[in-house]
């Protein structure tokens, strides 16, 4: 009743100059009713599964049947040795009943049947783990599949028509439509007008109530044989189709597998480096550690004295044991005495330059040249004629 009110009410605003307070309320609350009622059934619609729209039937996921077995634990173990067992002294249990007792019994098992199970899980979890080295996972489905698409109104579009599929075959009254159309309505049939669309639908229809089953049998016949043919081609297509796409699927799997191979092969790679590296590490601390223990089995066996002088003594046989270390390789042995007798007339220039080479050593944007410091030492001159 207000609906029908509202749209009198409409109808009266529109065509007269006075109106009802009463009628107006109404004609407002039903237009407001019918807008919202549109606007939601369309959102309906156009919302997705996903968004809250109309739910979609889930899919089963596909079964890869090259995926390796997962590995039993040594419950699991127990269980398989013992099943048979259970079930042949019980017949009449029920599957559950069968797993509670083996729970029951697994409680008070013995440690040496328990060892056994945790041994032959284990192996079986080296097995797994070694089949799933060399396993790539099938691709997911919806990659090789076409989206779903969606009109503005939120209804499911057709899907695309696949263009390599053989062309489906005719019914009978295509056949039939087919012929009469090419006699009655095409130019060469010499009609004296044009006939409209629709007009030869409703002329196609009442000749074909029309037609007896003894003339209907010729295009029945044509009928059956096409199906017949399309039937075979259809088959035939669809077994070469689902051959190109395990082939594609097989080839993505055998891409995917290289490329994790090549990731691990990299990563072992970088592992290695990183352990030379720590080897390298570790054997220079070590020649370090010799060097020095030698030096102060030099210089005695209970190290650096501990009185001034002769601690002086041991520091400065120390540093010129190190200068001769870091100029082996740049310099003759004739450049060594000579920083000998210059250290023998003046220890303070030859500790000076070596303090200003062991400070540039430890700086980062800056390689310590051996040759720097003896040129310090000795003068440009005379260190160019020691030079190697």
């Amino acid at each position: 009743d207000a609906i029908r009110i509202a749209r009198h009410s409409a109808t009266t605003v529109r065509g007269s100059r006075w109106s009802c307070c009463r009628c107006l309320s109404l004609t407002f609350d039903y237009t407001m009713v019918s807008k919202s009622s549109v606007a939601s059934a369309s959102l309906a619609k156009s919302v997705p599964a996903a968004q809250g729209g109309v739910e979609e039937k889930k899919r089963r996921k596909r079964r890869d049947r090259d995926k390796p077995k997962r590995a039993m634990s040594a419950y699991l173990v127990f269980l398989s040795r013992h099943r048979l067992a259970v079930q042949k002294s019980h017949p009449n249990w029920s599957v559950t009943d069968v797993t509670k007792e083996l729970a029951r019994r697994w409680k008070d098992v013995s440690d040496k049947e328990r060892a056994e199970c945790q041994h032959q899980s284990d192996e079986d979890k080296k097995r797994y783990y070694e089949q799933m080295a060399d396993y790539v996972p099938l691709p997911d489905e919806k990659e090789e599949e076409a989206p779903i698409r969606y009109d503005k109104d939120g209804n499911r579009k057709r899907r695309k028509k696949d263009k390599n599929a053989p062309r489906k075959n005719r019914s009978a009254y295509i056949i039939w439509a087919a012929e009469y159309r090419d006699k009655n309505f095409r130019p060469k049939a010499a009609a004296n007008a044009p006939v409209s669309f629709r007009e030869q639908a409703t002329e196609l229809g009442q000749a074909w109530a029309m037609l007896s089953a003894s003339a209907r049998k010729k295009y029945d016949d044509a009928a059956a044989r096409e199906a017949k043919e399309y039937a075979v081609k259809r088959d035939a297509y669809l077994e070469e189709k689902k051959k190109l796409a395990i082939a594609a699927r097989e080839a993505k799997r055998e891409r995917l597998l290289a490329e994790k191979r090549a990731w691990e092969a990299t990563k072992a790679a970088a592992q290695k480096v990183k352990d030379d590296r720590k080897a390298e590490r570790a054997a220079l601390k070590d020649q370090r550690a010799k060097e020095r223990s030698t030096v102060k089995k030099s210089n005695g066996a209970g190290g650096l004295p501990k009185t001034g002088k002769k601690r002086a003594e041991a520091t400065s046989s120390d540093t010129m044991a190190r200068i001769k270390a870091a100029l082996v390789g740049v310099s003759n042995e004739a450049a060594w005495y000579k920083i000998v007798d210059k250290h023998a007339n003046a220890p303070e220039k030859v500790n000076d330059a070596y303090k200003q080479f062991i400070a540039n050593a430890k700086q980062t944007h800056f390689s310590a040249d051996p040759k720097a410091f003896l040129v310090a030492v000795l003068g440009y001159d005379e260190a160019q004629q020691h030079l190697l």
